[in-house]
């Protein structure tokens, strides 16, 4: 059961808030959704909250983290000046700014023993983690986090079966100082 909860304190009458996940067998089954523009009058900033079991808030962390984006509207207006006015060298020079950092960090990852999927789009790279230490991706991603200070979220994450156990994915949508760093950090890991 999913709930929300977000107008609890708009209640008249004498009638009072009963929570969905209070009623009996309820609780481990019900995520409840709640938040704070309503009662504060701050409806532009959506900030909110949920409650339930730790196993269902890790199944929606997952959706969460990969679905669901709400900017607030003042970003939302400055986006869209950006693309009434940014000239389509904007882009062009952007892909090529990405390519060049795409090829960096699959150099980088090469060079480590970290052989990368170099990908045709985006600005994440998925590699195979066979040669780190671990049993899973994610024991492997804390291996490499903790030998060279590189971080890499785990390709399970990412993929359902067993599909992503091999992978880490990493992304290159840094600055050049950070991604140099990042690639200076790979190139002495192996050493």
């Amino acid at each position: 059961m999913i709930t929300d909860e977000i107008y609890e304190y708009f209640l008249y009458d004498g009638r009072t808030h009963v929570s969905f996940a209070t009623l009996p067998g309820m609780r481990e089954r019900t995520l409840t959704l709640g938040g704070f523009s309503k009662t504060f009058s701050i409806t532009g900033w959506r900030i909110g909250y949920l409650v339930g079991s730790a196993e269902l808030c890790h199944k929606l962390g997952q959706v969460h983290d990969l679905v669901y984006v709400c900017a607030p509207a003042p970003l939302q207006m400055g986006v869209a000046r950006g693309l009434e006015r940014l000239p389509e060298s904007f882009y062009e020079e952007l892909k090529l700014e990405y390519r060049a950092k795409r090829e960096k960090l699959c150099a980088a990852l090469e060079r480590a023993g970290i052989t990368p999927y170099v990908p045709q789009g985006a600005y994440y790279v998925l590699a195979d983690s066979r040669s780190l230490p671990g049993a899973s991706s994610k024991d492997r991603a804390l291996s490499l986090l903790q030998l060279s200070g590189v971080a890499a979220v785990p390709g399970s994450a990412f993929f359902e079966d067993g599909r992503g156990d091999d992978l880490l994915r990493f992304s290159y949508a840094k600055r050049e100082a950070e991604l140099d760093e990042a690639c200076r950090r790979l190139d002495a890991f192996r050493r």
